[in-house]
């Protein structure tokens, strides 16, 4: 079955027989194949030596995207995380306002990334991986050159620059 979104229901149907000395295995084994594939949404008939087989696109659909895999940890703006535990695991999740483009860049004009790094609580290789993002951002094309520089990040009117602009994201 393909890894993508089914449209429409895939539906089949064909003429089958029993192989000589199999049909009392079938007769036996046939009702409990049903009951397992409609279990799993698969709708198996046979009836007048007609198979019919027939799959929900909706049911598939909701398997495949089911949003399995680990969560994107946000950053907080302090660097703090508190800690949960779901399922008998420990969880982090960010503690107070979520750290946005337009809140990292004037600490990244500021200071070095090591401080940086050091400062927000993360590990070096997840700093540097949400930085090129950040670089290859079109937030961060559409700053002009001039306002990229350590003093303008000091002045007052920084912060307000670097919120007014589109496509601020959670870093």
């Amino acid at each position: 079955m393909p890894r993508k979104k089914l449209v429409e229901s895939p539906f089949i149907k064909y003429t089958v027989q029993d192989v000589p000395g199999f049909e009392k295995f079938n007769e036996k084994n046939l009702p409990v194949i049903i009951e397992a594939l409609k279990a799993i949404h698969i709708n198996l008939s046979i009836t007048d030596n007609e198979m019919s087989l027939f799959i929900p696109a909706s049911y598939y659909n909701e398997y495949h995207n089911r949003n399995a895999g680990r969560r994107k940890k946000i950053m907080s703006k302090s660097g703090e995380y508190e800690v949960y535990e779901l399922y008998g695991k420990k969880k982090e999740f960010y503690s107070g306002d979520k750290l946005m483009y337009s809140d990292i860049l004037p600490l990244m004009l500021k200071q070095s990334d090591a401080g940086l790094i050091k400062q927000l609580n993360i590990p070096r290789a997840t700093y540097y991986r949400h930085k090129k993002a950040l670089m290859d951002s079109q937030y961060y094309k559409s700053i002009p050159k001039e306002k990229m520089t350590k003093e303008f990040a000091l002045s007052d009117e920084a912060e307000g620059f670097f919120k007014s602009i589109d496509g601020d994201m959670n870093f």
